[in-house]
């Protein structure tokens, strides 16, 4: 149970997690009031690496109790009829208007191993606080549909239900188009011209209930002959390596090449990636300097890679037909910085606009993304007999403008939310489907995020 709990706590802090509250409501004469704090998140499961959907739900209420059993005992008399904060069978999830339960895979007490367990006191806080319950659903919550959280088992007549509420499911597939024009785009017959681009992306994280994934990631341009140009499907299978940290290892197959297919390649691929533990790296990366949100995630790949047609230009040259490559990446997840002076400064603006939301915003703080890797290629010879080594990197400057009113451009509704950021991009990048073709690129634009 405690590395289940493990699990499901570390998916939380490496993925983006969304929460909405509630309070539960009695419905029937009780003893005092019992309040239910509801909170949904999506992630995944380790070692699984299914996607899932947990709600977590804090008992409140009474009067000294501080724990999930004892408060419901105070108030509802539930000593009698065995009613336990760890079953299954005690709660109950449906949507609104409706008897039908959403299946409920497991209950994750939160604390020492159990529900009834207060957790340690807070700072500033002289007594314990209740310990709360995760319970994990195992099937797709529709974020356009509100869910009831009730207890279940109570003595006859007694009923303790929450408000319905909308929550966002966790995903289960990725699609991204996206348009984009390149100024001096570097050719394959060492010229360079003005091209556009569109850039298409899918995954399906798992086929069915089976470890089997498939995504795909490809470029296509208006030229032909576009270095950048690429297509590249996957899939294979993927499971965690370790049940409390991130560290997934994938087996995979790729089918790779240009928009022509004159360069065209299967790569068989084995890799293992995680994320630099939190306790290593929190001191380095939030300080007075960096207010990092995320620690960097790495991968090392192994690859075999066949090719069936390669396109030689002067610029890549002819490589071995069966080949192998180690490919280390690492990515640092957007970082900002000076976030002291940044406060300061939004302060500052609040001072000037107390109708403004700077203060509570990263507006116009400067943050940066970085990707490195490098391509080891020792079955391949540069022109001066050594072996080949193809580094690559990327550098992006962001600037989030979460103020700027989408309202007035008819893209959201009113006191909706959707934040923007300006992104300012440099890309010493290779090209593993087109013979390792180089370009260096700088890209501008504006990203919007709902």
């Amino acid at each position: 149970m405690r590395n289940t709990l493990g699990t499901f706590v570390a998916t939380i802090i490496c993925w983006a997690v969304l929460c909405t509250p509630g309070a539960l409501r009695s419905q029937s004469p009780a003893k005092g009031p019992l309040n239910l704090q509801v909170t949904l998140a999506s992630g995944a499961t380790y070692p699984s690496m299914r996607p899932a959907v947990s709600v977590e739900v804090i008992f409140s209420g009474g009067s000294d109790s501080t724990n999930a059993a004892a408060l419901v005992d105070e108030i509802i008399d539930a000593e009698q009829h065995g009613w336990s904060c760890t079953s299954v069978s005690s709660y109950s999830v449906t949507a609104q208007g409706s008897k039908n339960r959403v299946p409920i895979s497991a209950i994750l007490p939160v604390g020492h191993g159990s529900c009834d367990d207060p957790l340690h006191p807070e700072p500033g806080q002289n007594s314990p606080i209740p310990a709360p319950v995760l319970i994990l659903l195992n099937a797709h919550v529709d974020s356009t549909t509100k869910y009831v959280v009730s207890l279940v088992g109570l003595p006859s007549g007694r009923t303790v239900a929450s408000t319905a509420q909308a929550f966002s499911s966790a995903t289960t597939y990725s699609v991204s188009i996206v348009p984009q024009g390149v100024p001096g785009e570097s050719l394959t017959n060492g010229k360079t011209r003005d091209v556009g681009q569109l850039s298409v992306s899918f995954g399906l994280p798992f086929v069915g209930r089976s470890p089997v994934f498939v995504n795909t990631k490809d470029l296509f341009s208006t030229d032909s002959k576009d270095s950048n140009s690429a297509f590249a499907v996957t899939g294979g299978v993927e499971r965690g390596l370790f049940r409390t940290w991130y560290s997934p290892v994938q087996l995979s197959e790729i089918i790779q090449g240009n928009q022509t297919a004159a360069s065209l390649s299967a790569v068989s691929n084995l890799s293992v990636s995680g994320l630099v533990p939190w306790y290593w790296t929190r001191k380095a990366l939030n300080n007075g300097w960096i207010d990092a949100g995320l620690t960097p995630e790495f991968s090392v790949a192994a690859k075999y890679t066949h090719r069936f047609a390669q396109q030689v230009t002067a610029k890549t040259p002819l490589l071995s037909e069966n080949d192998a490559s180690v490919n280390p990446v690492l990515t640092i997840e957007p970082f900002y910085l000076f976030p002291d002076y940044c406060k300061t400064y939004r302060g500052w603006i609040k001072s000037k606009a107390p109708d403004s939301t700077s203060s509570t915003s990263r507006q116009f703080c400067l943050g940066l993304q970085i990707d490195i890797g490098t391509w080891y290629l020792p079955l391949d010879k540069t022109k001066s007999g050594s072996q080949q080594v193809e580094g690559y990197g990327d550098v992006s400057i962001l600037i989030p403008l979460s103020n700027l009113n989408f309202e007035k451009f008819k893209l959201v509704e009113k006191d909706s939310l959707l934040n923007s950021q300006l992104r300012v991009k440099y890309s010493d990048s290779v090209n593993p489907a087109n013979n390792y073709a180089r370009s260096r690129q700088w890209t501008f634009g504006i990203e919007v995020m709902k």
